[in-house]
């Protein structure tokens, strides 16, 4: 088993907050911003498919080609990142996406983006996530000391739910008033403000030295499907990316059915990611005492009830506290089942099993994208979004029973 030690100054002052710590905010403005150009992203390229082929059969293989890198590559960049310099390796993902944004920018403009074309450099920017997430992960203790670890995950997991409602609306007003070319223009610009923030930092403040190199893939692996809890945990993942992917695949299909053509899906994105930053910033007592009594299941219910009534949702009034409903269920589950895998898992093991944790989130999202997007096209996107939502009501009723862990909650990584 490897052991790790901090190699930082004894005499150094205690920062009240991580911001403090110019590498750290460094990191977190970085971040903050091409996160939420990744989030207009997301949005920008639903519609735009949508629009070009008027099928949400496309828009759900343009999010598998998104997703399909994870599985493929997922697992060994989190033992890679335990092996190379992290700022290098996540300078060079944003360099990848950044390129390839610039590319979809170009092509956009010159009516050269064709369902083919969007899919492949949707392929490309998954490459680039499956090559940022876990090196996001494994970067963060690297930033501040270990005193100050909590605030700087609860930060960046902050960072994250911030972009899910600044960027669809960037998106919506975007869309709606300056066309898709501005919109992939200003995400391209992103990932050169956080290249621009990883040079400025340079090394990281507080290294962690290894004793001992990383073990292969299968150790995490094997971890997290012998140890029982951690196994369930995983698998209440999966369902949660299963049960809320209609809000970003399905989402300019529902917003042309509430007769907003370009600006609908923002706000549908928006408000998910809303429900989540209100739940992270005021909610943090009631997501403690949920995750310590093993109640996470609960944040299924309401997550399943969200994305049911999105999908029951009539005009765009009811879909809005929907999706505010269902991004709060998503994040206490997903804090309270994080937690319980963060307390489990072995210091030897963390950074595969978070590996383990992108692979189980996203992943399963790439297949039910097409299957939903399909499915839209032969019964509606409206009954396929309530008919999606019932896997978080199965694990939700699945998991009553599992032991509650101890300890703070923890943000997801993503």
């Amino acid at each position: 088993m490897a052991v790790e030690e901090v190699d930082a100054s004894a005499g150094e002052p205690r920062a009240r907050s991580p911001l403090r710590r110019r590498e750290f905010k460094l990191y977190f403005t970085g971040n903050l911003i091409s996160n939420i150009g990744t989030w207009l992203n997301n949005v920008a390229l639903g519609v735009y498919m949508l629009k070009i082929t008027n099928s949400s059969f496309w828009v759900g293989v343009s999010n598998f080609a998104l997703f399909i890198p994870v599985i493929l590559f997922a697992l060994p960049v989190g033992v890679l990142a335990d092996r190379v310099d992290r700022i290098r390796l996540l300078r060079r993902a944003q360099w990848v996406m950044g390129i390839l944004a610039v590319m979809l920018t170009i092509l956009v403009q010159t009516g050269h983006a064709n369902r083919y074309v969007v899919t492949a450099i949707a392929f490309g920017f998954g490459i680039g996530v499956a090559l940022a997430i876990p090196t996001m992960q494994a970067l963060i203790p690297l930033m501040v000391p270990p005193d100050e670890l909590g605030d700087a995950i609860g930060l960046n997991a902050l960072s994250f739910n911030l972009a899910r409602v600044i960027g669809p609306i960037i998106a919506a007003v975007a869309l709606a008033t300056l066309g898709p070319t501005w919109a992939f223009g200003l995400n391209a610009a992103s990932f050169f403000v956080l290249i621009m923030m990883l040079v400025m930092i340079g090394n990281v403040p507080f290294p962690r030295i290894a004793f001992a190199p990383p073990g292969p893939i299968r150790e995490g692996l094997a971890y997290a499907w012998r140890h029982l809890r951690t196994r369930w945990m995983l698998l209440s993942i999966v369902a949660i990316g299963i049960a809320l992917d209609p809000i970003i695949t399905l989402s300019p299909a529902l917003s042309d059915r509430y007769g907003l053509k370009t600006g609908g899906a923002g706000w549908i994105v928006a408000a998910w990611g809303g429900g989540a930053a209100i739940i992270i910033v005021a909610g943090r007592s009631l997501i403690r005492t949920i995750t310590h009594r093993g109640l996470g299941w609960i944040g299924l219910l309401f997550l399943f009830v969200g994305v049911f009534g999105l999908g029951a949702a009539p005009n765009i009034g009811w879909a809005i506290p929907a999706c505010l409903l269902a991004g709060a269920g998503y994040i206490t589950a997903t804090m309270a089942f994080t937690t319980t895998i963060q307390q489990d898992v072995p210091e030897a093991l963390r950074g595969r099993v978070s590996a383990v944790w992108t692979l189980a989130f996203l992943a399963p999202r790439a297949f039910a994208a097409v299957v939903e997007g399909a499915l839209a096209d032969h019964i509606g996107p409206r009954l396929t979004t309530s008919i999606f939502s019932v896997v978080a009501l199965i694990a939700a009723l699945s998991l009553r029973r599992v032991q509650a862990p101890t300890g703070e909650p923890i943000p997801p990584p993503a």
